[in-house]
């Protein structure tokens, strides 16, 4: 999983350095202003939990007004973690499922007129619900509201002017932070 962060983070700085050359020579393929994607996504677990993974579903609105390449979004993802304890009298399996909203925008790099790198971040408000093990050894649960904020970055590639295929890495900083991978398709009206 950390080769793979790596990795996407190194494709994205280098895309990035080389996205501001082309952004204002090349055109990209009509499309409408309006997107709505899907996605699934790997994340660190926060804490103590293992590794996890979710899925996301987002919504963008392009601000031509403001800048052509300059997206308003809001996502809202699930993300499921968990943790085998051992206890003196056997294992137990706790739980920590996230589901954060993020109000962010998104600003696109265009390369050529099918690939486009992009910069995101956001406010994110997080509604987790966890198990913890008390201090008497009994199983609890616990749920809790989080502010945090998450940057990140990716890329896009059009399939056709309507359908996209993306990729994003995202920092959460926020309690318990954690980092995500998603994968996913966009439709654009």
């Amino acid at each position: 999983m950390k080769t793979l962060t790596i990795v996407v983070l190194a494709l994205l700085i280098l895309l990035g350095q080389n996205a501001t050359a082309f952004s204002k020579t090349v055109e990209t393929p009509s499309r409408g202003d309006f997107e709505v994607d899907g996605s699934f996504a790997f994340a660190t677990g926060p804490d103590s939990f293992d590794a996890g993974y979710g899925f996301n579903f987002g919504a963008g609105y392009l601000l031509r007004t403001i800048d052509r390449n300059l997206q308003a979004r809001v996502d809202i993802s699930f993300f499921n973690f968990s943790y085998d304890y051992w206890t003196g009298f056997g294992s137990t399996s706790l739980s920590f499922t996230r589901v954060p909203i993020t109000v962010s925008g998104r600003y696109y790099f265009p390369i050529n007129n099918r690939l486009k790198a992009f910069a995101q971040a956001g406010l994110e408000t997080s509604v987790d619900s966890f198990d913890y093990i008390a201090p008497d050894g009994s199983k609890r649960s616990k749920n809790e509201v989080n502010l945090g904020i998450s940057p990140g970055g990716g890329i896009e590639f059009n399939l056709n002017p309507n359908i996209s295929f993306f990729v994003l890495a995202r920092f959460h900083l926020i309690s318990d932070s954690y980092f995500s991978n998603q994968f996913g398709i966009a439709a654009h009206f």
